[in-house]
């Protein structure tokens, strides 16, 4: 079985930025408008980045990037699961779905950032793998938090 591309969680991470997006324009009328409106340009910048970085040749991709991948992954992850809340219930799912669609994309990251960071006991490869367990943390806490208490998203 051949490797999954450094692209593949990226893309994850971009298809989550746009499930917020559109969760935020889907919420014009509420009463949390301006925040929300916030929210949405947040999610297509960091939609942006990843788009950006997914972009990347094979060549190009390293364990910087991969990193900084999952570190705006985990962002998004944790901006998708505080404002779902926020959200009406039509569109709350989109944003609970980024949320776990981004901490994904953190969890798939994470062992090729680990596998090609190098000797750990280096600085740099220290860095990044400190960077990493953030970013599962963070991710992976906003994924809890998007599930709720019994298991279910915030509207299911």
């Amino acid at each position: 079985m051949n490797a999954p591309e450094p692209s593949d969680p990226v893309s994850y991470g971009v298809r989550a930025a746009n499930l917020l997006e559109e969760a935020c324009r889907l919420a014009p009328g509420s009463a949390n408008a301006p925040q929300l409106e916030v929210v949405r340009v947040l999610a297509l910048d960091i939609g942006r980045q990843l788009d950006a970085l997914a972009g990347l040749t094979r060549e190009e991709v390293t364990p910087d990037v991969l990193a900084e991948a999952a570190l705006c992954c985990a962002d998004l992850a944790n901006l998708a699961a505080c404002n779902a809340p926020d959200l009406p219930p039509d569109a709350a799912p989109h944003a609970a779905e980024a949320a776990r669609l981004a901490a994904g994309a953190v969890g798939a990251l994470g062992p090729m950032v680990e596998a090609g960071s190098g000797d750990p006991g280096t600085e740099h490869a220290g860095n990044l793998l400190r960077d990493m367990r953030s970013a599962a943390w963070r991710a992976g806490f906003a994924a809890r938090l998007v599930e709720g208490p019994s298991g279910k998203g915030p509207s299911d």
